[in-house]
């Protein structure tokens, strides 16, 4: 028996920071054969990156007393093992008990995440992780197989990933049950109308992927010092997870250490040799070495593969707008809708183009949408705020 328990809020886990860049190839190979990873990291490069304190695994899914007292509370009076953990599911994400609010630069570790009034899904998700194992209750985590989504970030496009948790009572040898009660924790809503594929993994990956958040945050404010000492922690936590491996390549390539940049890359690739992100990072330092029909290559092939993924068109719309290509950023909206017409961040899209434009009431007309697309909650009335605020405006503007 499954029961899942799902929250209205954008998860967002960085899997890769990449300059936009289109791509995609196909290579085998045994993972038994790789060069060690420790050969690949560049410390000298970026002398200063001991100086930087790094959160360890004891501190990240610590609980503090406040935490542990809430876990006791919640879980008092009730005998029945499902009971528990459906109430201190409720209980950690009611906004009554905690107020979390998402924000995507939130990487805190448990103790903080409970504390504070912001987090973002993979904060929750650890911390979530951490109180029901306090419970007592078996708990792992499991990542899910998305379709590629991006979002922007300071000129960035980030490649988002996701993870959720499944929760169930730990098997007593002197009871049986015919039937499991499991309990999936799930912060991200396209995951509600969707049945995707899902992949248990350890800690240490999620500990990597911690520490890859942590870097990616550091790479958009241009600190390369910590970025390194994060994404060094990432790949010496767990060296098979891809995504760190990226997001080094891209370190590299920044600091002008091409060949690196590339080791770092191929060893994505080497890992998962259908890694979109690493692919398109390859081409834009294949374009900057001057191999443009290596490029080229990867370009049209990962181009086309991506057509038919409406995010890639949101993407390329976003990336249109930020650049004053209006006309081109409505065309990928519109392709997006066409691939998908239930995404209300599609319309919000066309909506801030044709606002950009002047055309107003065309903006109106598209806010309306995306509230509508929305349904009932937060965001629907934050759009209906923006839809106020709009009429007001274009009414303010009218001869009288």
């Amino acid at each position: 028996m499954n029961f899942t328990f799902r929250f209205a809020r954008l998860c967002i886990l960085s899997i890769g920071v990449v300059f936009f860049c289109s791509a995609c190839l196909s290579t085998k190979t045994n993972h038994a054969n790789l060069i060690p990873a420790k050969q690949l990291l560049n410390d000298s490069a970026f002398s200063h990156f001991e100086s930087y304190p790094i959160e360890q695994a004891s501190d990240i899914f610590a609980l503090d007393e406040a935490a542990m007292e809430f876990i006791a509370e919640t879980t008092a009076g009730l005998q029945n093992d499902e009971e528990k953990i459906q109430r201190l599911i409720h209980r950690i994400f009611a906004r009554s008990e905690l107020d979390l609010i998402y924000d995507a630069s939130a990487n805190t570790v448990a103790s903080d995440t409970f504390k504070n009034a912001s987090a973002n899904c993979l904060s929750l998700t650890i911390m979530t992780y951490a109180m029901a194992k306090a419970a007592g209750f078996q708990t792992d985590f499991q990542i899910v197989e998305i379709p590629e989504y991006w979002t922007r970030r300071a000129g960035y496009s980030l490649l988002n990933g996701h993870i959720n948790l499944r929760v169930k009572a730990k098997i007593r040898t002197s009871v049986q049950k015919l039937l499991e009660d499991t309990y999936i924790v799930d912060f991200d809503p396209p995951t509600r109308t969707h049945k995707f594929s899902t992949e248990s993994v350890s800690q240490k990956v999620v500990l990597a992927m911690f520490y890859n958040n942590k870097a990616a945050d550091a790479l958009l404010k241009q600190n390369d010092e910590l970025a390194y000492a994060y994404l060094r922690e990432a790949i010496l936590a767990d060296e098979s997870y891809a995504g760190a491996w990226v997001n080094l390549g891209l370190l590299y390539r920044q600091a002008g250490h091409s060949e690196l940049a590339m080791k770092a890359y191929l060893r994505a690739i080497e890992l998962d040799d259908d890694y979109n992100t690493a692919w398109e990072n390859l081409a834009v330092l294949y374009q900057q070495m001057g191999n443009i029909k290596a490029a080229s290559e990867i370009n049209s092939r990962l181009s086309s593969k991506r057509d038919a993924n409406p995010f890639y068109h949101q993407m390329l719309a976003e990336i249109d707008r930020e650049e004053g290509r209006f006309e081109k950023s409505i065309l990928h909206y519109e392709k997006a809708i066409r691939l998908n017409n239930k995404q209300h961040q599609f319309y919000f899209g066309l909506a801030s183009v044709y606002f950009e434009k002047g055309e107003f009431e065309k903006s109106e007309r598209f806010l309306r949408i995306a509230k509508r697309k929305a349904g009932k909650g937060k965001v629907a009335d934050i759009y209906l705020n923006k839809i106020t605020a709009l009429s007001s405006f274009i009414a303010s503007t009218q001869p009288k």
